[in-house]
């Protein structure tokens, strides 16, 4: 989690991640970021001492993102597979804003910053595994399921499919591929017909 942050900052933050987004790594400069906010570089230097640094920063300002939204739907949704569908959804809205060509120029440019991103990734296993877990004390997963395999197993699908080189050489959209991995995941492949023909009803 980033440390407590004033107004300014949240607002060079938030800016910058939609500069980053839209622009990517490569044309993002301190000196667009400035003019984009009409706000002199020695400000936001006075904040941010340098450009990886204020990356950093800019990264840890959308995990950050995510984790408060994922602690807001565990407060306010009592069922707990939509809870979990609800987290997807949000991953999905935030990876749509990232196109995979942009992912690419972080992964090349900072790797430090891109294995902090597989580390948050990968933090995300709890969260998976306390949904799920729940909905199957629910009746909503199947009990013979190994929840806490499933959650290791999914998290790792997630971290080792889902890299830049991944949606660029299958021309697939970051958003699109995590929402059909979900249905995958949550709704299967086979109908009630394809079940009964594998033996499996």
């Amino acid at each position: 989690m980033t440390d407590q942050i004033n107004p300014q900052q949240e607002h060079i933050l938030e800016e910058g991640f939609e500069e980053v987004t839209s622009q990517g790594v490569r044309a993002f400069t301190v000196e667009s970021l400035a003019s984009r906010l009409a706000m002199s570089k020695k400000t936001i230097y006075k904040f941010f001492p340098t450009k990886e640094d204020l990356l950093d920063k800019i990264l840890e300002f959308a995990t950050d993102r995510i984790v408060n939204e994922i602690e807001r739907i565990r407060l306010e949704e009592p069922n707990p597979a939509r809870r979990f569908i609800l987290m997807m959804d949000f991953i999905v809205k935030m990876a749509g804003k990232v196109s995979p060509q942009r992912l690419s120029e972080l992964k090349g440019r900072y790797p430090l910053l891109w294995k902090k991103l597989e580390q948050f990734r990968l933090e995300r296993r709890a969260d998976f595994y306390e949904f799920l877990s729940d909905a199957q004390k629910a009746g909503y997963v199947r009990v013979d399921m190994d929840i806490d395999a499933v959650a290791t197993l999914y998290i790792h699908i997630v971290n080792s499919t889902f890299q830049p080189e991944f949606f660029v050489q299958n021309d697939m959209s970051v958003s699109k591929t995590i929402r059909l991995f979900v249905d995958i995941i949550t709704q299967g492949l086979f109908t009630e017909k394809g079940l009964k023909s594998v033996g499996t009803e």
